[in-house]
């Protein structure tokens, strides 16, 4: 009997152990198991979004496409008017360089005849100047003679 006691306990714990081992390694199992499927799952519900947000994109893409035709012609415009307003401002400008050069050649040619004008100004003084001095040696000169006599 002692035999059987001591041969049974063995086998007993041994099963215990081996089930206890077994059911650890089910619920270890089963947490990975868990674990995977709620990484799958939410893998599957990003996958489901991108398909969402790739079939919104494809539907709103003849949308985009017309907006950027637009765009393009609207720059065009855009840039027509730009260089039609800078031909313009180039033009007046053209214009305005013009009338300042007559302006200017006018202004020369009056500075010319006011250059001419004091010159004979000039010419006049010096003539006076010189006929002011003649006049005192005549002057001077009387003076002497009436003094010699």
């Amino acid at each position: 009997m002692e035999g059987d006691v001591l041969m049974g306990a063995p086998w007993q714990w041994l099963l215990a152990m081996g089930g206890a081992t077994l059911a650890g390694v089910f619920a270890l199992l089963k947490w990975f198991a868990g674990r995977l499927l709620a990484d799958i799952d939410a893998r599957l519900a990003r996958i489901d979004e991108i398909e969402r947000r790739v079939d919104q994109l494809l539907a709103d893409l003849p949308l985009h496409y017309q907006r950027r035709e637009d765009a393009i012609r609207e720059l065009a415009q855009a840039d027509e008017r730009y260089r039609l307003a800078v031909e313009q401002i180039i033009r007046t400008l053209r214009e305005e360089l013009a009338e300042n050069k007559k302006r200017l050649g006018e202004l020369e040619r009056e500075r010319q005849a006011d250059s001419r004008r004091c010159q004979t100004r000039d010419d006049a003084i010096r003539e006076y100047t010189s006929l002011n001095a003649k006049i005192d040696r005549i002057y001077e000169v009387m003076m002497e003679l009436r003094r010699e006599r």
